[in-house]
């Protein structure tokens, strides 16, 4: 029975690498450069020319970028700072908590077995949760909001936002995003504001 524990708990975790290698992966956006076959743009120019053109479009091409990120980016106050810093670390000392208990039952052999495979669930939920925590704020920042905090129970997920950028487009972006990464309903999605 013991090796069927230990089985589980390792099927758990590689499951749960597995899901964060997959979530990088399909968030990174990387695209693979495409060329054509007999595309003959730089045929006769010089190497200087090349390197110059293509200096001078990178260079156009991060001063947009700049100005963008310039223009819609939201400075965070020191409440709003505060406020998700705390969030994060009372969130972080909880998941750590029931993660450090339910190792404690797993590691002491004389533990009821009903209990092992209750802290063994207990740990997988919260790996879960985290992965899709992680999966709810880094989508929603790709998409264009400057800081969130996002946390899942039973009764459903909550999400903390900062007050200006909440609109009913966004709000709509926020749920339709937490829908389709955990598959929760809308009316158990709430957002908060910071």
């Amino acid at each position: 029975m013991k090796k069927y524990k230990k089985y589980m708990l390792a099927a758990v975790l590689v499951f749960a690498l597995g899901a964060a290698v997959y979530l990088n992966w399909s968030l990174s956006g990387t695209q693979t450069a495409s060329k054509t076959l007999g595309e003959t743009k730089f045929v006769n120019a010089t190497l200087s020319t090349e390197k110059t053109t293509a200096t001078e479009k990178t260079k156009k091409v991060n001063a947009k970028s700049t100005e963008k990120n310039e223009k819609s980016a939201v400075k965070l106050t020191a409440e709003q700072k505060k406020f998700f810093a705390e969030a994060e670390t009372k969130r972080k000392q909880m998941q750590d908590s029931v993660i450090d208990k339910a190792t404690e039952i797993l590691s002491v052999d004389s533990t009821p077995d009903d209990q092992k495979t209750a802290a063994q669930l207990q740990v997988a939920g919260i790996l879960k949760n985290f992965t899709l925590q992680d999966s709810i704020e880094t989508t929603l920042q790709a998409k264009g909001l400057t800081k969130c905090l996002s946390y899942i129970n039973d009764q459903g997920c909550g999400v903390a936002v900062l007050k200006s950028e909440l609109n009913d487009s966004t709000s709509m972006i926020i749920k339709a995003t937490i829908k389709s990464i955990t598959n929760i309903d809308f009316d158990k999605i709430a957002i908060i504001t910071v």
